[in-house]
């Protein structure tokens, strides 16, 4: 508690401080957004997982396969998630916890199923900024659904920054396709898309750990 009241203290303190001196400078209200961001984002602690991971044996999460390219170990992968979303740059809406569903590899059942699969090195960044899309399409659709204006505007930005988040313009085949087909309609005020996209790819999305949703 006391940690959430000192970063919120912080990050009004860097506001007041940069509005002083860009108000001084004559900057444009796009400069002092910027400036609040990049003070905000400082001040905001680590983003942690709020699932259980199951550990990594001894610890060496990355491999070298037969073929002499390197993969995820299958039973590191959980902390390979973990390590994306600590170095994930974008906050969570809030209320939402990260709660994303890994499969078990230690299970020895599932091996035998899977056999000895090969997980590639940015799978573990593609899976986290999908839970996040789906988290800010959860958040803009509550309040669309409630005629929360204000709010719609704010889960907005952050799901039209998506595919320029580094995993997706490393990962994602035709990002642009993507915006102009989900996020595009819905920032014109046609969101029929973007709750289809919600329905089909983000069926097993639950934002807190007592959430039916």
């Amino acid at each position: 508690m006391n940690t959430r009241v000192t970063a919120a203290m912080g990050i009004a303190a860097a506001g007041a401080l940069f509005t002083g001196v860009l108000a001084g400078c004559g900057t444009t209200d796009a400069e002092r957004n910027e400036a609040l961001a990049r003070a905000e984002a400082s001040a905001r602690p680590a983003p942690e997982p709020t699932m259980t991971l199951r550990p990594c044996p001894g610890g060496e999460i990355m491999r070298m396969d037969p073929a002499g390219t390197t993969s995820i170990k299958p039973d590191c992968f959980d902390q390979a998630v973990a390590e994306a979303i600590a170095e994930f740059p974008e906050p969570l809406p809030a209320g939402t916890s990260w709660l994303l569903e890994t499969t078990d590899f230690s299970d020895p059942e599932v091996r035998s199923k899977q056999g000895d699969i090969s997980i590639a090195d940015g799978v573990q960044d593609t899976m986290v900024a999908g839970y996040w899309l789906c988290a800010w399409m959860d958040s803009y659709l509550q309040a669309l659904d409630s005629g929360d204006a204000t709010g719609q505007e704010h889960s907005m930005e952050y799901l039209a920054k998506y595919t320029s988040l580094p995993a997706i313009q490393e990962n994602m085949v035709n990002p642009e396709v993507f915006d102009a087909s989900v996020i595009a309609p819905a920032q014109a005020g046609d969101p029929a898309q973007l709750r289809e996209f919600f329905k089909g790819d983000c069926s097993s999305f639950l934002r807190s750990v007592d959430s039916s949703r």
